[in-house]
């Protein structure tokens, strides 16, 4: 039978002992284990619930399959999902998969660290020490029930992962309430504050962006029968590459990125963006047609692997129809440095719709809605110029074409929403707090 923590959430007080007690058992700089409540604020008719979660050693740990410098293992004899620190990049990649916000980034080492089980002393017999540290017996470690109860929290993240982790305080899962359901409802409401979601770093944006400028430069020259540029695209390729290595916290380390090349969807990207710079740097000094087909359908390659390391991390997917993904953004981009207007057309109609339509989510009406104003009218003002041919050609245009597309870009790191803990345990006190209004 599988072991694993078991959790009473009843019995918990939110002393941190737990927390302390693995700090200090392995030393670290950094706080592997955390307390997430819900409802901290106490507030009137809502329940209250304190979480002990670190990394809970899932049968499908989504951080060990996707990191791409193969920096993480799973222990034989007890299960444990292990961080082998000297393999780390440092790319905090494990930090998007992981929905139980486990990986911690130690800003000292520039490398993750996380829960391992007290693996070492678990094979010696004595348990974790989180589970000694806890007073009052809320969090243990011992044998998990076969099969696992359902869980019916909309705000804990287990499906499909099988986390080695259990609630033990009774057959619904229900939030504990500390105060009588009868009670009238409240008509006044704390406002929300409203957090900046942004889950993207510059350098990954100026990456991203320069890739997906550089394919669409290739699109182009193929449209119009000519070779591309080696002072333009090049330049470009390297500016992309530099930006690339200012994400990793362990730099001299980056060759270690396609050291997981069949589980990792990063690994995969890496590996084509460094064959996609050589086939292109080669193209543009022997200047042959077919290797600028070949270069092209692997730029195409490459940006379907870029969009797909978002989707890969964004188990709720609010980016998988997103108007800033590389792809669509290379085939707009290219069809417009072309000058042929019913593809662009075509696709700035989706692009348009899709922008359209994410200014009716209400979470980020008020903060981003002057930067979504400003994506699409830069879209229309452009394509207008495009379809009736005045100043199409003028630098102005072309500058705000590609501010237009580098804004929309910014706004797929805003919405970049991975799956986490915290985010759900935001969005059910939310609903709990409609709920209350209206009844």
């Amino acid at each position: 039978m599988r072991k694993g923590f078991l959790f009473d959430q009843n019995k918990c007080v939110n002393c941190n002992a737990c927390s302390a007690a693995c700090i200090l058992e392995n030393n670290w700089k950094v706080h592997p284990r955390n307390i997430y409540t819900f409802n901290s604020e106490a507030e009137i008719l809502l329940p209250l619930l304190n979480v002990s979660l670190a990394c809970n050693h899932c049968e499908s740990a989504v951080c060990m399959d996707g990191c791409p410098s193969s920096a993480y293992s799973r222990e034989v004899i007890t299960g444990a999902i292990i961080h082998d620190e000297s393999k780390c990049i440092g790319c905090k990649y494990c930090q998007w998969n992981c929905p139980y916000d486990a990986p911690k980034f130690d800003s000292e080492k520039r490398t993750i660290a996380k829960c391992n089980l007290c693996y070492t002393g678990l094979i010696e017999g004595r348990l974790p020490a989180c589970s000694s540290a806890c007073p009052t017996g809320a969090l243990r470690f011992g044998q998990l029930s076969e099969p696992v109860p359902d869980r019916d929290y909309s705000w804990f993240p287990d499906k499909m992962l099988n986390p080695a982790f259990e609630f033990t305080s009774g057959n619904n899962y229900a939030p504990l309430k500390i105060i009588p359901e009868k009670m009238p409802c409240e008509t006044d409401q704390k406002p929300v504050k409203e957090e900046k979601n942004f889950s993207g770093e510059l350098s990954l944006i100026i990456f991203s962006f320069l890739v997906t400028i550089s394919v669409s430069t290739l699109i182009s020259s193929l449209i119009r029968g000519v070779l591309p540029e080696k002072m333009i695209i090049i330049p470009m390729l390297i500016l992309a590459g530099l930006a690339s290595f200012f994400h990793l916290g362990r730099k001299l380390r980056s060759w270690r990125s396609v050291a997981n090349m069949k589980n990792s969807p990063l690994s995969r990207e890496v590996a084509a963006f460094v064959v996609f710079t050589f086939v292109t740097v080669v193209n543009t000094y022997l200047r042959f047609p077919s290797l600028l087909i070949a270069s092209l359908v692997i730029g195409l390659f490459l940006l379907a692997l870029i969009d797909g390391v978002y989707v890969y991390s964004d188990k709720s997917k609010s980016v998988i129809l997103h108007s800033g993904q590389t792809f669509l953004s290379a085939l707009l981009i290219g069809s417009f440095f072309s000058g042929i207007i019913l593809p662009f057309a075509f696709i700035a109609l989706i692009k348009l719709t899709l922008s359209i339509n994410s200014l009716k989510s209400s979470k980020i009406l008020i903060t981003y809605f002057g930067i979504r104003f400003l994506r699409i009218a830069f879209l229309i003002i452009s394509g207008l110029s495009l379809i009736s041919k005045i100043s199409y050609n003028e630098h102005s245009v072309y500058f705000i074409f590609l501010t237009g597309e580098l804004l929309d870009r910014i706004l797929f790191y805003i919405d970049f929403n991975p799956l986490n803990i915290k985010t759900l345990l935001e969005d059910r006190l939310k609903t709990e707090r409609d709920e209350k209004k209206r009844c």
